[in-house]
C-alpha cells in the first residue's frame, strides 16, 4: 500500500472565497490548489474535483461519482481517500456514502466553517487531519469518517450542531470517535460493528420522502392535500421522544393503510426515539401501535435518507423495520 490519498472534491465553503468586505463566500476555482499547497507534508495527495458547488445542491449523481473515484483509487494501491464537502449537508453525505462504502480503507469527508479567504480558516487544518486519518492504520475497517477540528466521527452518529463554530460537529450519544493524531488516531471508545452495506452505489434518483416536523399547533395537515401515490414514504420528526399530535394520527393511519412507510425521529438532539415511555394518543406506543417505525437514534435527516435508500432496494415492511432497528435507543 502506498502513502498516496486521492483528494476529491464537491465544493463547500472550504473552497470558497469572501469578497472585498470578507461577505458573500462564494465558489472560487483558484481556492482548492492554495488549500492542497497549505497541507503539504511527505504524503502524495491526488486532487481530483468533481464539482465546486453549495452542499446544498449535492445531489446522488454527485455521491456515485465520489464512491467510483475513491473505490477506484484505494483498488489502485492508495491507503485511503477523502472528500471536501460543505458543511450544510456534510453529515448527509457522510452517512449516505457510508451505507454503500465496501472497503477497508477509510473514506474520510471534511469541510470548513470558514472560507479560505478568511483570517483563521479551518480548511487546511481540517484538510491535513482528513489525510491523517486516511492513512491512520487505525482508521482501516471503520467505514466513512468525518474529520472536523481534530477528531474523527462515526458517518451514522455524527450531527452539524453550530452554525458558526469551527467545532461545528458533534457525535450522539459516545461523543468522537477519535482524536486525530500526527501518525495515527487515538480512539476514545471502541467503535460499534457496522452494519450490512448496500451493493453498488445510489440511484440516479430517490423515491420522494418528505420530511414533516411536529410542533405546537402542528396536525401535519399538509398530508391531507398530498395525492395518492404521490409519496413512497414519510419522515417525522417528532417531538419529545418522537410524538406527534392527536389530531395527526388519522393522516398517519390513512397513510400506513395504503402501504406507505411511516419513520417517526426524535427533534432534541440527545436521547432519541423511545418504544414504551408513553401510551397517549400520538405517542410513540400509539406510533407504533398504529404502524410507523421509530427511528431510534437516527436524526430525522439521516433517517430519511436511509427509508429512501431501503425503498430504492424494494426492502419490504419488516426489512425497513429491521433495518431502523439497528439505531434503537
Amino acid at each position: 500500500m502506498s502513502g498516496a490519498v486521492e483528494v476529491l472534491s464537491l465544493g463547500g465553503t472550504i473552497v470558497m472565497s469572501e469578497d472585498s468586505r470578507g461577505e458573500s463566500a462564494r465558489p472560487d476555482d483558484a481556492a482548492g490548489a492554495r488549500l492542497l499547497a497549505a497541507v503539504g507534508g511527505d504524503v502524495e495527495l491526488r486532487p481530483r474535483s468533481l464539482a465546486n458547488t453549495s452542499s446544498s445542491d449535492v445531489r446522488p449523481h454527485h455521491l456515485r461519482a465520489v464512491l467510483e473515484h475513491a473505490r477506484a483509487a484505494v483498488d489502485a494501491g492508495a491507503a485511503g481517500a477523502v472528500l471536501t464537502h460543505g458543511t450544510d449537508t456534510l453529515e448527509e453525505t457522510a452517512f449516505l456514502l457510508d451505507r454503500y462504502w465496501d472497503r477497508e480503507a477509510p473514506l474520510v469527508v471534511t469541510g470548513a466553517m470558514r472560507p479560505a479567504s478568511a483570517l483563521g480558516a479551518d480548511g487546511p487544518a481540517n484538510l491535513r487531519d482528513a489525510v491523517r486519518t486516511a492513512i491512520a492504520p487505525s482508521a482501516r475497517g471503520l467505514g466513512v469518517l468525518v474529520v472536523f477540528d481534530g477528531h474523527a466521527h462515526a458517518a451514522d452518529r455524527v450531527v452539524k450542531t453550530s452554525s458558526r463554530s469551527v467545532s461545528a460537529f458533534a457525535s450522539e450519544p459516545a461523543g468522537p470517535l477519535a482524536i486525530v493524531g500526527a501518525e495515527d488516531l487515538r480512539l476514545l471508545h471502541l467503535p460499534l460493528p457496522r452494519g450490512p452495506r448496500t451493493a453498488g452505489s445510489p440511484p440516479d434518483r430517490f423515491p420522494a420522502v418528505p420530511l414533516l416536523t411536529a410542533g405546537l399547533d402542528e396536525d401535519l395537515a399538509l398530508l391531507d392535500h398530498v395525492p395518492a401515490g404521490a409519496i413512497a414514504g414519510l419522515v417525522v420528526d417528532g417531538v419529545g421522544m418522537g410524538h406527534v399530535s392527536p389530531a395527526a394520527m388519522p393522516r398517519l393511519r390513512g397513510l400506513l393503510g395504503a402501504g406507505v412507510p411511516v419513520v417517526v425521529a426524535a427533534r432534541p438532539f440527545g436521547g432519541g426515539t423511545s418504544t414504551h415511555h408513553y401510551g397517549y394518543p400520538g405517542s410513540e406506543v400509539d406510533l407504533l401501535d398504529a404502524g410507523a417505525v421509530m427511528a431510534g437514534l437516527l436524526p430525522a435527516p439521516k433517517a430519511r435518507l436511509l427509508l429512501q435508500v431501503l425503498l430504492a432496494e424494494g426492502a419490504p415492511a419488516d426489512g425497513i423495520r429491521t433495518a431502523f432497528g439497528t439505531y434503537a435507543s
